[in-house]
């Protein structure tokens, strides 16, 4: 049986701040969509009178408003969302940073590829859901557009959390849609001040999590070519995006191919989208196990853009030599930024599978 690792008392007011928003922030990413959905279902059926018409016409609004992700959502989100105290905290816990490799002019459209998935995802979303690690004001005149599962921008109450933070969905037209919107400073869809999107794909996605665990740098890749099809379709650069300390957040038990856990976990991503990492992460007062990320910084390196020669109609061989030449930039990015930021780094090595 493993120790527990328990934390001291005297720790900062601050300091507690920060593990609560990552507590309140990880349940409501691990939990929120289903407590959301039940709470909507229990004010349907028992609610007041008000409460029972509020969800009627909440739910027509969502019919209504089902395609919004995929029209390109509600454009960067809410100012005052992405900048809120709780995700403040949530970004110092870390620490997360964001790392600028090499300018991006805000003329052109882009497709920001980012690895590893890890357990949520924590790095995209602090570095392009929120403003709270600087991307506005290191990539002027460039929306972050994090885009994500269909099912997620359609339950209640969390669907307008996604929004708000700038969510789209992942689905092929939507990117497209993204990809093709106008640069022109006078088109009067620029006029946040943002003349280009960043379109950011976690191109792993679900099955990428179920190899989380510190320092396994194992990314699902090799079979992933539907974004480089849609990059040569819209003409757009690929920008290779690594989260170091993604994975050292949880571990998870073993969980080798074959395995009766990863036959589960397998599953379970087939039939609802979702893989089910075994997370092992910490608690309030202990270090050994919890939901809570470990306190391990997070460094996003935002690499060098592989530029794309538009093309209507991409032959499989153009689509095989841009994915070539992505993942030759994604390893070089890797070798060349690892020994900052990764412990032990001459014994990491980047696998794609």
């Amino acid at each position: 049986m493993r120790k527990i690792e328990w934390a001291p008392l005297n720790v900062p007011l601050r300091r507690r701040l920060e593990t609560l928003s990552a507590f309140c922030i990880m349940t409501l990413f691990l939990f929120g969509e289903l407590w959301l959905l039940l709470y909507y279902v229990y004010l349907l059926i028992f609610g007041g009178l008000l409460a029972k018409t509020f969800c009627v016409i909440y739910g027509i609004f969502i019919y209504y408003d089902r395609e919004a992700g995929v029209n390109c959502g509600r454009g960067q989100g809410s100012k005052w969302f992405r900048n809120m105290y709780v995700v403040r905290l949530f970004q110092s816990y870390f620490p997360a940073t964001l790392h600028k490799t090499v300018d991006l002019p805000a003329d052109r459209n882009y497709i920001f590829a980012a690895f590893p998935h890890g357990v949520l995802s924590t790095g995209c979303f602090l570095s392009f859901a929120t403003d709270t690690t600087g991307f506005r004001t290191k990539f002027p005149g460039i929306r972050s557009r994090v885009v994500t599962l269909d099912f997620h921008l359609l339950v209640p109450f969390f669907r307008e959390l996604a929004f708000s933070w700038g969510a789209a969905s992942c689905s092929q037209e939507s990117i497209t849609n993204l990809l093709q919107a106008p640069t022109d400073p006078k088109d009067p869809r620029n006029s946040d001040g943002s003349t280009s999107n960043a379109v950011v794909i976690i191109v792993g996605g679900a099955a990428e999590s179920l190899n989380c665990r510190p320092n396994d740098y194992r990314l699902v890749l090799k079979k992933r070519k539907g974004f480089c099809r849609i990059a040569l379709q819209t003409g757009s650069p690929i920008v290779p995006v690594i989260n170091f300390g993604e994975l050292d957040l949880f571990d998870q038990p073993a969980n080798p191919p074959g395995s009766r856990l990863r036959r589960f976990q397998e599953w379970v991503k087939a039939t609802t989208g979702i893989a089910p990492a075994a997370l092992v992460g910490r608690g309030f007062f202990q270090y050994t196990f919890g939901v809570i990320p470990r306190r391990k910084p997070i460094n996003t390196v935002i690499g060098a853009p592989v530029e794309v020669k538009k093309l209507d109609n991409p032959s499989k061989e153009d689509v095989e030599n841009l994915h070539e030449a992505f993942c030759t930039a994604l390893e070089k990015l890797f070798e060349t930024h690892k020994s900052k930021y990764v412990e032990n780094f001459e014994n990491i090595r980047l696998v794609l599978e």
